[in-house]
């Protein structure tokens, strides 16, 4: 009887097994019609692309569906020129679960709303699909490159650029709390908010460049009204002209800024109006603003897209605790916390151990003009240091161990000393900079 029970349980599950839907693999190579793969798919299927110019403008139709390309977005290209439609649209309830992946989207002229045409590369309304490693260039409408209206779109690893709008040159959301990670805005152009503008919304924006966008009107990186309250965290607004890098209207208005750059923006780089505020904190704002960590002091961009110089104020010199949880990696891919802590804006510096031993110096030197360290200690303090700087100035590699050692040495008197000769605060400042060199030199 045993036998018999499970004889028939196994036929029992491997008849679920047969019958249980299996996600299929559908494949578009040029002159076939990505949006008649997409009809073909079904829940759960992906859609993978060849390389080439599809000439469509297609809608997800509200399935969960993967729809990528096998070489990215460089030699993958969907063109809706001509069409009079949004390039890609979502507006059946899509989630998460829909994914548009390693396209470029252009040639979109937005999809007919009873508030206007909205969304010329992307429309999402009431939909919350993914998109990851597209570039969005030259598409208008409403919202140039992509709209969001009443959803979390999730988008990553984006480039938005020669777009133009009536509002939002790059990225319109419209009551979206929508997540940007890792993308660049740069030379969008709209009468409000060339980057981007925020109606409504609150949109969570980590390691992102807003650059060279331009406006007429109301904030040339970003314009944020009407209770919309922004996080914006290690972001760099530079060179965006004519109406500031970020325009804040309306009191319900209050943006929050962390381990940000503002620096070259015209004609203002942060401006409230009608009571809005901005909390800024941690960032580097030319012409100063009053906040805990800030500074104002020329970033030293490496490059225009706002990579730092290692002798840059605004490396190390960010808060950690506001980095959100899972961003782990810069907007380059490299790790997003190297050094002593997280540094301001969207690319994390490479570790530079002379240049964190010359500033190390300084800080030590700063602290017996300040009595926190027995000037008795300085010699002792300091020796350890030159001694390491000395070392590596050699240029041989095998010499980053004997440098690790004078770290360690420094520590150790440091914390032997610590509440007698060094104040507790300024000692634990040292160990952890001497902690962060060693682990700049491969400790």
């Amino acid at each position: 009887m045993r036998n018999v029970k499970n004889l028939s349980l196994c036929v029992l599950v491997l008849a679920l097994v047969s019958t249980a839907a299996v996600a299929d693999t559908h494949y578009v190579n040029p002159g076939d019609s990505i949006q008649a793969a997409i009809g073909a798919a079904d829940n759960g299927d992906q859609i993978e692309v060849a390389e080439g110019t599809y000439l469509e403008a297609i809608s997800f139709n509200g399935k969960a569906i993967r729809l990528y390309s096998s070489g990215g977005p460089a030699v993958t290209t969907i063109d809706a020129t001509g069409k009079n439609a949004s390039v890609v649209t979502c507006t059946s309830g899509e989630g998460s679960g829909t994914i548009l992946e390693g396209f470029t989207i252009t040639g979109g002229s937005g999809t007919q709303q009873s508030f206007g045409k909205t969304g010329g590369g992307m429309c999402n309304i009431g939909s919350s699909p993914t998109v990851t490693n597209c570039t969005f260039s030259g598409n208008h409408a409403k919202g140039g490159g992509m709209s969001n209206d009443n959803c979390s779109t999730t988008v990553t690893n984006c480039t938005f650029s020669h777009n133009t709008g009536e509002a939002g040159g790059g990225m319109y959301n419209g009551g979206a709390n929508v997540t940007v990670t890792n993308c660049t805005f740069s030379s969008n152009d709209a009468p409000y908010g060339g980057g981007m503008w925020n109606y409504g919304a609150s949109p969570t924006v980590t390691n992102c460049t807003f650059s060279s966008n331009t406006s007429t009107s109301r904030g040339s990186g970003m314009y944020n009204e009407v209770n919309s309250d922004p996080t914006v965290t290690n972001c760099t607004f530079t060179s965006n002209t004519g109406a500031s890098g970020m325009w804040n209207r309306s009191s319900d208005t209050s943006p929050t800024l962390t381990n940000c750059i503002f620096w070259g923006n015209s004609p203002l780089q942060i401006y409230n109006v009608e009571d809005s505020t901005a909390t800024v904190t941690y960032s580097d704002i030319q012409g100063g603003w009053t906040g805990t960590g800030n500074i104002e002091a020329d970033p030293l961009f490496a490059d225009a897209d706002g990579r730092l110089l290692a002798a840059s104020l605004c490396i190390d010199a960010g808060n950690d605790a506001a980095v959100p949880s899972g961003v782990t990696t810069d907007l380059d891919g490299n790790p997003r916390i190297q050094g002593l802590c997280v540094d301001m804006g969207a690319f994390e510096a490479t570790p530079d151990p002379e240049m964190m031993l010359a500033q190390l110096k300084a800080y030590i030197l700063q602290q017996v003009a300040l009595d926190n360290i027995d000037v008795d200690l300085e010699g002792g303090l300091l020796d350890k240091v030159d001694a390491a700087s000395e070392t590596l100035a050699s240029g041989n590699p095998n010499n980053a161990k004997a440098a690790m050692n004078n770290m360690e040495a420094l520590i150790n008197q440091v914390e032997a000393q610590t509440d007698k000769k060094i104040e507790a605060d300024a000692a634990e400042a040292i160990i952890d900079r001497a902690n962060a060199i060693i682990t700049a030199l491969g400790g």
